[in-house]
């Protein structure tokens, strides 16, 4: 996909990283970046390649990905719109350990890594936001490292439901959710099989905490009174956490159009 140094520069500074920047930067950096429009099942990169740029999710959803010599996958995150990733990689030596893989159509941004390196010689705002980008990734393995160990499957789903809903918990009325990942793929990132996903929901609708219509996901009153406690209410949104859908009328994921009917979540 095609754009002009201006409009790159100007997508550029929406950017949270290089957002504020002065033009002249975005624009220098402009040169280095390309879209990239991916069909679902793209890759992005693969396990062994060298790191050649860091990534802005414009629209869609990816799945970062270990695979075994034996052929077994483990997902370890959801990428979501709004969120940069392999900013890690860029600084080091090593080869990608983990693959990228579209898991609907994407639009990305690819900003090539000789440019993020001149956008940080040249203003140091750019890489004090991509430690605290770093600092946030970590704590989010420390708190996904404490889930596998302490949290039974169905804690794990309340938690993704908690933190995908986020403040909208605290309004006092129930929330509507658009879940945008593929069932599969949801339940391979929470670590366990579709079936024990679709039982852990049966489970939650049977106690009234929530009803399941298509790929909407609605969280009673009851659900917030029985489940999120202790601080839940306020998780981060799922914009940062990439959780893979959005709240209906909230504002976490502004973006126009959904698909109908059970789709994604049949």
């Amino acid at each position: 996909m095609q754009a002009s140094l201006e409009d790159l520069s100007l997508v550029l500074g929406e950017v949270a990283i290089f957002r504020g920047l002065p033009v002249a930067i975005t624009t220098e950096l402009a040169r280095s970046v390309q879209i990239l429009s991916l069909s679902k099942g793209a890759p992005v990169y693969a396990a062994g390649e060298r790191p050649k740029a860091l990534y802005h999710v414009m629209s869609g959803h990816l799945k970062v990905a270990v695979s075994s010599l034996e052929g077994g996958e483990k997902v370890i995150d959801i990428l979501s719109p709004n969120q940069m990733f392999g900013v890690a990689e860029l600084f080091g030596d090593a080869s990608y350990v983990s693959s990228v893989e579209a898991v609907s159509p994407v639009v990305l941004l690819s900003i090539g890594r000789e440019g993020v390196f001149r956008a940080i010689e040249q203003d140091p705002r750019v890489s004090r936001r991509m430690l605290a980008a770093l600092a946030q990734r970590q704590s989010s393995i420390e708190r996904e490292i404490a889930a596998d160990c302490f949290q039974s499957g169905s804690a794990k789903v309340v938690d993704y439901l908690c933190r995908l809903a986020g403040p909208m918990l605290g309004a006092g009325q129930d929330v509507v959710l658009e879940l945008e990942i593929p069932k599969h793929v949801l339940a391979a990132r929470l670590g366990f099989t579709p079936e024990t996903l679709s039982r852990i929901f049966r489970e939650l609708a049977d106690a009234g905490d929530i009803h399941v219509h298509g790929k909407q996901v609605t969280l009673f009153q009851a659900f917030c009174r029985r489940h999120c406690a202790g601080g839940r209410t306020t998780a981060p949104a799922a914009r940062t956490t990439g959780l893979g859908g959005r709240v209906e009328g909230g504002g976490l994921f502004e973006r126009p159009g959904r698909a109908p009917g059970f789709g994604a979540f049949a």
